[in-house]
């Protein structure tokens, strides 16, 4: 199976989510809380009697777990640091868990260990989650969605309280590493459906302005009023077509990307490329030589700075008005400029926040999935699009739902043809063309906040990149995936294999990154997504 990958870069104690609005029909809203324009949290209520805890939604994992209030991670719980050890080593490296909502299992008369084995995630910085499944009384408001496997993990060294991974069950962590369970479970949607909330696995992801607070979750549902113009439906792309059947990731087809402004226009590309959607991945990831044009359209003067990672600029006026303009043949999606920009913790140059890649891999994360409306089917295989329509309430309302043969009543299907094979990066021709891509510019915002980043496609360069304009502000990165060499791998073990392609140095290391901290991924041999596909 592909082990789960995340990344998070916190700055600051996790706010309490809002409470869940009321379930309408067959589904379920679940208001986002953006919090320190790093991240998206929700809340669910764990145990007897009830825990509230604040979860990052991630799309691109499948797990649910939470972060156990035992913690000798935590430096509450470290009055006697010489007694505090992990893995046989003393804790010397503590996180502030002070504004973290943990959950307390002796707390919970119904708590359960399951008793199936190890829950597991390690990585290379040093940060990890480790301890074991479990099922407990769970509300998401007032609906039960009791009996749902989650990790409790009794070490963690990353300053969230925990995760709800919402991607494909058979991207949960539960194989290729000592003591894992080697057995599927439903997963969070999954278990909604299993219940009745929801008649299909599909959920409308709304993150609202960038530099809001606030965004929106609904399962099996629509909410119109949350975008503008027409929903097209694409299918997702298979980026692992050697090994799998059936899409693995939540991942779909880019015919193109410009960028323009009042005084120039260029297409950097018009050859389709499979990107990955991703809500926990805060800014972008592209190919080198497009990240490069993009740059380039901003200042000819741009230059890779290899400390920090990023491209590095002269900061662009208040008044630009370059936008990025994403082609999905039906649909353009335009990310404004000062979205996209680093603002230094010193210095006066500025850093672009689309982190290239060597292996050509996209990832899109929040700043471009906030201008999107989003509506992810993991029952069909499609997702469906449109441009966000920003609010001052995050909140979606069931209006449309979705069918279970995953007709949603008013979308369109899209005409444009699907990625099937890695193509290299040309231009023939431009994105603007006739076509009417005025039509989906959206008004510019900024993002002046930290940031994080991960790639996660078939063909994962195993370096990640957790931007932060104070580098004293990142927390430890959370990352697990997996790749194609690993996926062919029919080893199980919990060391490492390595993909790594090229590793910059880590501001940690150098002492002089104003941007970014740098980590490399540890890589699970195991056998992998072929497993739970028919």
């Amino acid at each position: 199976m592909i082990i789960a990958l995340m990344l998070y870069a916190a700055s600051a104690a996790l706010v309490r989510g809002a409470p869940f609005s009321k379930r309408n029909g067959n589904s379920l809203m679940m208001p986002l809380t953006h919090v320190d324009d790093s991240f998206y949290t929700t809340n669910l209520e764990f145990g007897n009697p009830l825990q509230s805890v604040d979860l990052v939604v991630d799309s691109g994992s499948a797990d649910t777990w939470v972060m156990s209030s035992s913690n000798p991670f935590c430096s509450s719980n470290s009055n006697t640091r010489s007694n505090q050890t992990y893995d046989g080593s003393r804790i010397t490296s503590t996180i502030d868990c002070q504004g973290l909502s943990t959950f307390n299992v002796n707390a919970s008369s119904s708590f359960r260990n399951l008793d199936i084995g190890r829950f597991y995630i390690n990585y290379t910085d040093g940060s990890l989650a480790d301890g074991y499944w479990a099922t407990d009384k769970v509300l998401a408001d007032s609906v039960d969605v009791s009996g749902m496997q989650f990790g409790v993990a009794e070490y963690a060294s990353a300053e969230i309280s925990g995760i709800l991974g919402i991607g494909f069950p058979r991207r949960e962590s539960v194989r290729g590493y000592t003591g894992a369970p080697n057995k599927f479970y439903d997963n969070f949607p999954q278990v909604l459906k299993d219940k009745g909330i929801i008649s299909t696995v599909a959920y409308s992801m709304y993150l609202n302005d960038p530099n809001g607070n606030s965004g929106s979750l609904l399962f099996g549902a629509v909410d119109p009023s949350k975008y503008s113009g027409k929903l097209y439906t694409f299918p997702m792309v298979n980026t692992y077509p050697n090994i799998v059947k059936v899409s693995a990731t939540l991942a779909m087809t880019l015919q193109g990307i410009g960028a323009r402004n009042k005084n120039q226009q260029q297409t950097f590309t018009n050859t389709k490329s499979a990107v990955l959607l991703d809500s926990g991945t805060s800014l972008m990831a592209a190919p080198q030589e497009i990240v490069a044009k993009m740059a380039h359209f901003i200042s000819e003067n741009a230059t890779y700075s290899e400390s920090d990672g990023v491209y590095t600029m002269e900061c662009p006026a208040d008044d630009d008005d370059t936008e990025f303009v994403f082609e999905f043949g039906d649909l353009f999606i335009s990310v404004p400029l000062s979205t996209l920009i680093l603002t230094p913790s010193s210095g006066s140059l500025c850093g672009l926040g689309v982190l290239p890649t060597e292996d050509e891999s996209w990832t899109l994360g929040d700043v471009f999935m906030s201008y999107a409306y989003l509506v992810f089917d993991l029952d069909n295989y499609q997702i469906s699009m449109a441009v966000a329509k920003f609010s001052k309430d995050g909140n979606q309302e069931a209006s449309v739902q979705i069918q279970s043969d995953g007709t949603i009543p008013g979308a369109i299907k899209a005409s444009a043809e699907p990625w099937t094979t890695n193509e290299p990066l040309t231009v023939s021709g431009s994105i603007f063309g006739n076509k009417k891509a005025n039509s989906t510019s959206v008004s510019s915002s900024s993002f002046t906040s930290s940031t994080r980043v991960r790639s996660d496609t078939a063909r994962e360069t195993g370096v990640m990149k957790a931007t932060s304009f104070k580098k004293s502000q990142i927390s430890p990165a959370l990352s697990h995936t997996a790749n194609s060499a690993s996926i062919l791998s029919t080893k199980s073990t919990d060391r490492p294999i390595s993909s790594v392609t090229s590793v910059a140095k880590s501001s940690s290391d150098t002492g002089k990154s104003v941007y970014t901290s740098i980590f490399t991924k540890y890589i699970y041999a195991a056998t992998t997504v072929a497993c739970n596909i028919s």
